[in-house]
Formats: structure tokens, C-alpha cells, sequence
């Protein structure tokens, strides 16, 4: 799927080398590891990896922060699977029970309109404006920061002591363990 969509995503992400296009590659990128969580975007009905999210560069203490990317398949986007996925990455990230983040950021191009209405649907607000933040097709790209904190976040405890969540459990992943 990535190499099908490997021209699509030209555009918004940096040059990899033709290894990252690889099954190995990324199933190493779906397992777990200390400093970050990638997961498969699944299709509900059909059981079809459709996309994937990452939550990278996950800090320990005092910190406690992720960026967060994500991408979805040509043919699946307009669908809501982004922010449905975000909006569960964002219940594993804050949860007591999941990984206790206070923060996460995203970093989205000025003219990926549909990637930041994910992220302004999902909650996260426009921060800041980062010059030559990321390589991209030979270039230094300008992207919006965006992001939120465990305070901001919908399902935040409240002040009862209740928690109010959104949408269900993390996508399932594959390569997960």
C-alpha cells in the first residue's frame, strides 16, 4: 500500500530511501519501541489497511510529548479515517491507563488543507509558524505547528472526577505487540 501510494504522498513527505518502501521496513516501524508507536489504520468493515498513524519522538519526564503524523491511503481519503485515527491516538496518548502524555504536536504543510482540518477537527490549535522546518523533495518546507495539551483535550477528567471519551478503542495495528 505504501508503494502504491508513494507518488501521492511525494509531496507532503521528506525523500526516503527505497529500503523505507520495504514490508521489513515497515513492520519495523509498526512495532513498538521506546521512543515512539506506529500503528496500521484499518477499515472497520473489510479488515483493509487503509493508512498508518505514528506518535514519535515520545519524551520521558519532565516532558511527557509525541509528535504526531499520519497518512491514509489515495483511495480512502475524505473518509474520516484520519480523524478517527487521531481522535484515538489522542485517547492512547492522554488516558491515565494509556501512555500519560501532557503533549502533542503536529507539524502540517500551509497547503495540506485536508491534513490540517484533521487536526483542527481533532481539537488541536494552530501554535505557531516554523520557517524551513522540514526537507521535502530536495526543499526546506515552511509548516504550521499545531497542537494540544492533556488539559485541552474533549475527554479530559472533569471536574466531577468523569471522563468524557472520544470515539472508541486505538486502531488496530498490525505488527503490534
Amino acid at each position: 500500500m505504501l508503494l502504491r501510494n508513494r507518488g501521492f504522498l511525494k509531496p507532503f513527505e521528506p525523500s526516503r530511501p527505497d529500503s523505507y518502501f520495504t514490508e521489513e521496513w515497515q513492520a519495523t516501524r509498526l512495532a513498538r519501541s521506546e521512543t515512539g508507536r506506529a500503528f496500521g489504520i484499518i477499515e472497520g468493515e473489510s479488515g483493509e489497511l487503509v493508512g498508518r498513524l505514528e506518535l514519535s519522538a515520545i519524551t520521558p519526564p519532565p516532558a511527557l510529548h509525541a509528535n504526531l503524523g499520519y497518512w491514509v491511503d489515495q483511495g480512502h481519503n475524505g473518509r474520516g479515517y484520519a480523524t478517527e485515527a487521531v481522535a484515538a491516538a489522542l485517547a492512547q496518548a492522554f488516558d491515565p491507563g494509556g501512555l500519560r502524555l501532557h503533549r502533542i504536536q503536529a507539524a502540517v504543510m500551509p497547503r495540506n488543507d485536508r491534513s490540517i482540518r484533521v487536526l483542527e477537527k481533532s481539537g488541536l490549535r494552530r501554535e505557531g509558524f516554523a520557517e524551513r522546518y522540514l526537507e521535502i523533495g530536495g526543499r526546506w518546507e515552511d509548516h504550521w505547528i499545531y497542537a494540544i495539551t492533556a488539559e485541552e483535550w474533549p475527554g479530559a477528567v472533569t471536574s466531577s472526577g468523569g471522563r468524557d471519551r472520544i470515539g472508541g478503542g486505538f486502531p488496530k495495528s498490525r505488527g503490534q505487540r
